[in-house]
C-alpha cells in the first residue's frame, strides 16, 4: 500500500504542473491576449508597463474548455500531497505507539524550512534583478516568508509545517477518536469553502470578509480535512480495505461524475456571477472529486497505469519539483512573451513547452547536484 501512496505522490504533483500551466495558459488567452492580437491592443488604448487590459472573449472558446478540462481533472494535486504526507506521519509515528517523537517532528520541519527558505531567497534575489520587484523593508521580506509569500505556491510549505506542528494533537485523535476527527475537520472545511460561496455572491458582508481574511490558504482549516485523513489511513487502512473492495466499481464512477459536476458547478457559478470571469478554484464538488479520486486509486487492485516506476520517482522526488517548477513556469512564460508572442494564441503549442520544462528543469537540476561535488548540498536545497 505504501506504493500505492508513493503512486499518487507522482500523480500530484504532475496534476499541480499541469494546474500552473493551465493557470499561465489563462493568464495567456485573457490577460496578455493585447500581446498578439492587434485588435485588443487597439482596443486597450495605453499599453504602457504594467498593462492592465484583460480580455475575456475567448471565455468558452476551444481553448477555454481545453485549459478547464484538464485544470479541474488534476484538482486533486494539493489533497493528495497533504492526505500522502498525514499517511507517512503515521507511519513515523508507529501504529502501536501512536505518538510522534519530537526528534522525528523536528527533522520533518527543518527538512521543510531549510529549502524552503533557500528558494525564497533565491525568488526574491532573481524578482529583484530581473523583474525590479523589491519591497521597502526587511519586514515586508519576513511577513511573506512566513506565509509563502515568495511565490503563489509556497503557501503550501507554511502550511505544511503548520500541520506537523499539529501532528502530536491530530496522530492520537486519528488512532482512537478517527470518525470524530474526519467529521469535524470535513466540517471546518465545508465551513471556510462556504465562506468563499458568500463572498462571490456578495453576501455576510464584513463578517464573510473577515472571517475569509481570517482564513487564507497557508492557514490550516482550509486544508486540515486531508492531512487528517493520510493519518487516519496510517492507521486504519486495513480496515477501510473491505470497504474499497466492496465499492470500488461505485467509487470510479462516482469520481467521474464528480469531475463532470465540477465542470458544471464552474459553470453555474461564472453564469449567476454576472462577471466575464471569475477566479473560483475550490468549489464544492472539486473537493469531493479530489477525495473519490483518491479512493478510487486506493481501491482498484492491481492498478496498471503506464509508467508507474517513473511517476513513483517523480513522487519521491516531489518537494524538489513543487519548489522549482514555477519559477520556471514564469521564466519560460516571460521569454515566450517577449520572443515569441503569437505561441500565447495556441496553446496546443505553448501547453506542452510549459510543462516538459517545468517538469524537466527540477529533475534536472537535482540530477546534477546529485551527481555533482555539491551532492552534499542536496538536502539543503530539495529536501
Amino acid at each position: 500500500m505504501t506504493r500505492r501512496f508513493l503512486l499518487l505522490m507522482g500523480l500530484g504533483i504532475l496534476g499541480l504542473i499541469l494546474n500552473h500551466s493551465a493557470t499561465f495558459g489563462y493568464q495567456a488567452t485573457f490577460d496578455l491576449a493585447w500581446r498578439y492580437r492587434p485588435e485588443v491592443a487597439a482596443a486597450c488604448g495605453n499599453l504602457t508597463p504594467p498593462v492592465n487590459c484583460p480580455n475575456y472573449d475567448q471565455v468558452h472558446s476551444a481553448t477555454y474548455w481545453g485549459l478547464t478540462v484538464v485544470r479541474r481533472f488534476i484538482a486533486f494535486g494539493v489533497p493528495v500531497f497533504l492526505m500522502v504526507s498525514g499517511y507517512f506521519i503515521a507511519f513515523a509515528a508507529g501504529r502501536k505507539d501512536a505518538k510522534i517523537k519530537l526528534p522525528i517532528l523536528r527533522a520533518r520541519v527543518v527538512g521543510l524550512i531549510i529549502p524552503y527558505l533557500v528558494w525564497s531567497i533565491i525568488i526574491f534575489a532573481g524578482q529583484a534583478l530581473f523583474y525590479n520587484r523589491a519591497y521597502p523593508t526587511a519586514w515586508d521580506y519576513i511577513e511573506r516568508l512566513l506565509v509563502g509569500g515568495a511565490t503563489g505556491s509556497y503557501y503550501y510549505i507554511p502550511l505544511l509545517i503548520q500541520l506537523y506542528l499539529l501532528s502530536p494533537i491530530l496522530v492520537p485523535l486519528a488512532k482512537n477518536r478517527w470518525k470524530a476527527l474526519l467529521i469535524g475537520s470535513a466540517i471546518l472545511l465545508l465551513f471556510v469553502e462556504t465562506l468563499r460561496y458568500f463572498q462571490l455572491f456578495g453576501a455576510g458582508g464584513s463578517v464573510v470578509s473577515s472571517l475569509i481574511t481570517l482564513t487564507p490558504l497557508w492557514f490550516f482549516p482550509r486544508r486540515l480535512f486531508w492531512f487528517a485523513l493520510g493519518i487516519v489511513f496510517g492507521f486504519h487502512i486495513g480496515d477501510f480495505k473491505p470497504f474499497f473492495q466492496r465499492h470500488k466499481n461505485k467509487l470510479v464512477v462516482a469520481t467521474v461524475v464528480f469531475y463532470l459536476l465540477s465542470l458544471v458547478e464552474f459553470e453555474v457559478l461564472l453564469s449567476l456571477s454576472g462577471r466575464p470571469w471569475i477566479d473560483f478554484y475550490s468549489t464544492y464538488t472539486t473537493n469531493i472529486y479530489a477525495g473519490l479520486f483518491m479512493l478510487a486509486l486506493l481501491s482498484v487492485d492491481k492498478l496498471k497505469i503506464p509508467f508507474t516506476p517513473q511517476i513513483m520517482d517523480i513522487g519521491a522526488k516531489a518537494f524538489g519539483i513543487y519548489l522549482v517548477h514555477e519559477q520556471v513556469l514564469e521564466l519560460v512564460g516571460t521569454l515566450m512573451f517577449r520572443f515569441t508572442p503569437w505561441m500565447l494564441k495556441y496553446q496546443i503549442l505553448y501547453q506542452p513547452i510549459m510543462m516538459a520544462f517545468s517538469l524537466g528543469v527540477p529533475l534536472l537540476l537535482m540530477y546534477i547536484v546529485s551527481h555533482s561535488p555539491a551532492k552534499k548540498i542536496y538536502k539543503y536545497a530539495f529536501g
